[in-house]
């Protein structure tokens, strides 16, 4: 029986302690802090890439249903990160963390619903607080590698409320729901692996 009414809610819901946990990433703190350098955060981005031409690939082959309805080409990013990469002076190495993370998602394919976990952990978190991680960013680094945290879409308030509305509205059984909620969870436990696999690059380096 479908029960999406408040999904959106309910994925916040379920979502917000892990979501917590990632904003604390010691790695990304530090290069907000202004603690990281150009090469850290050219670490960073070119896991982004990984990410995102994973994401983007799985997207393009699974395009169905509420995947169909809440993608929009103006969310795609690997395009912007191949620019930030460029400018930071070229990609660096995936780290295990980030190829995990990229076949799970390639594995997704075939499966619209998880699938759709990533895209709302993904660009709902770009699209939120991923505005004030580029803003400092920007302001440490320039505006020229962070275009990664700009969208041409002209209001981002609305865009997002229409976003959770379409999970509203998505008419998701009680299995897909559950599929979906527990996937967004894996798809933050993921970002959270890979913020960490940097940490422990970056500390060996120091070290």
């Amino acid at each position: 029986m479908p029960q999406s009414s408040e999904l959106a809610a309910r994925l916040r819901a379920a979502t917000w302690s892990a979501h917590q946990a990632a904003a604390g990433d010691a790695f990304l703190k530090g290069l907000l802090r202004g603690e990281g350098t150009v090469d850290d955060f050219a670490r960073l981005a070119s896991q982004h890439l990984v990410v995102y031409r994973a994401l983007e690939a799985a997207v393009t082959a699974s395009r169905s249903g509420l995947l169909a309805r809440l993608h929009h080409p103006a969310l795609e990013r690997a395009a912007a990160i191949e620019s930030d990469v460029a400018a930071l002076g070229g990609t660096r190495p995936a780290t295990a963390a980030t190829d995990a993370y990229a076949e799970h998602l390639a594995s997704l394919a075939g499966d619209p619903v998880r699938l759709a976990a990533h895209h709302y952990t993904r660009y709902l978190g770009d699209l939120s607080g991923g505005q004030h991680i580029g803003r400092a960013l920007t302001r440490r680094f320039g505006a020229h590698t962070t275009s990664f945290y700009r969208f041409a879409i002209d209001d981002l308030d609305a865009f997002k409320q229409q976003y959770r509305a379409t999970l509203d509205t998505a008419g998701l059984d009680h299995d897909a729901e559950r599929a979906l909620l527990e996937e967004a969870g894996r798809a933050y436990a993921a970002s959270h692996a890979v913020h960490a696999s940097l940490a422990v690059e970056a500390a060996a380096v120091v070290a």
